[in-house]
């Protein structure tokens, strides 16, 4: 619920200072919010204890939770880092500000993507990659690729036939995709500014009756015309960059849900993977297994 829904759903009668504060507000909203809680009082000439009650009355903890959300809006509106800069970074901000608002930004993320989740595009989900036979192409591009490196290590525990499809590498990404056919699912992660290669890829897959799962920013993105489920994530933030917390977020919550159908998979995978690991790349067991056996033939 934002600054104009909840002045709506007011229904109290509001002091003359009040009603100038929610002209103000509602005139240039949301960067009026950004200002401080003094600056925005001076401009209707009442204080700034006056703002602060206003906004508790509003349904707002707390005059940050206020910027918080007018932040949002702006990062919303805005397409870039370098136009998103002037309007989110404060003159005043104290490197414990930065924290607080960080934390508020992140905490809004997490509890706006899961209350608004499409819970049966989830679990669709996670029956498209644990399905029999079935193999899972993880992509994500610039700011994805760290989320989608992060799925493609997990699900590969978990998942028989897991393969990360990149830009960079021997194959270019066309030649990864010379194989699609129906019994393949890519999970594509993407956000602004979205990359060309995920949307082709995700047509691409589409066009030859294979499935597509789409986590991102937004419901119109290229991508997501191609998706049979689509999963949205709030990215919003206290600096010009987008916030990636809640994505990472609900990553894991799509591994956790995996886990659960391949538990028996899992256990034994993770039994191979202990083994190959004493075997070939811990050192200092290596190194113990050859001072044992030159004790024994000495």
């Amino acid at each position: 619920m934002n600054l104009n829904q909840r002045i709506s759903g007011y229904g109290k009668k509001l002091t003359k200072s009040e009603q100038l504060l929610i002209e103000e507000l509602q005139t240039r909203y949301p960067q009026g919010l950004l200002e401080s809680a003094t600056s925005l009082a001076k401009k209707v000439g009442t204080s700034a204890s006056t703002v602060v009650r206003l906004l508790a009355k509003l349904g707002y903890a707390s005059y940050a939770e206020a910027q918080m959300e007018a932040r949002s809006e702006v990062t919303a509106r805005l397409s870039s880092p370098a136009t998103r800069a002037d309007a989110v970074i404060l003159d005043d901000a104290s490197v414990r500000t930065c924290l607080a608002n960080a934390l508020l930004h992140d905490q809004h993320n997490l509890a706006s993507t899961f209350a608004a989740l499409d819970i049966a595009a989830f679990e669709g989900a996670v029956r498209m990659l644990t399905q029999r036979k079935a193999r899972v192409h993880v992509t994500g591009q610039r700011h994805a690729a760290a989320l989608a490196g992060h799925l493609a290590l997990h699900l590969n525990m978990c998942l028989p036939d897991v393969r990360p499809m990149t830009a960079t590498g021997p194959l270019l990404m066309e030649d990864q995709l010379l194989w699609i056919g129906e019994q393949d699912v890519l999970l594509a992660v993407t956000f602004r500014r979205h990359a060309l290669a995920t949307a082709r890829a995700a047509r691409y897959f589409k066009e030859k009756g294979a499935k597509v799962i789409v986590i991102t920013d937004g419901p119109s993105v290229p991508a997501a015309a191609s998706a049979d489920h689509v999963m949205l994530v709030r990215t919003s933030s206290a600096s010009p960059f987008d916030s990636y917390t809640a994505a990472f977020s609900l990553c894991n919550a799509l591994v956790t849900a995996v886990v659960q159908r391949r538990k028996k998979e899992l256990g034994e995978a993770l039994e191979r993977g202990d083994a190959l690991w004493e075997q070939h790349w811990n050192d200092t067991a290596a190194r113990a297994g050859r001072s044992r056996k030159a004790s024994s033939a000495g």
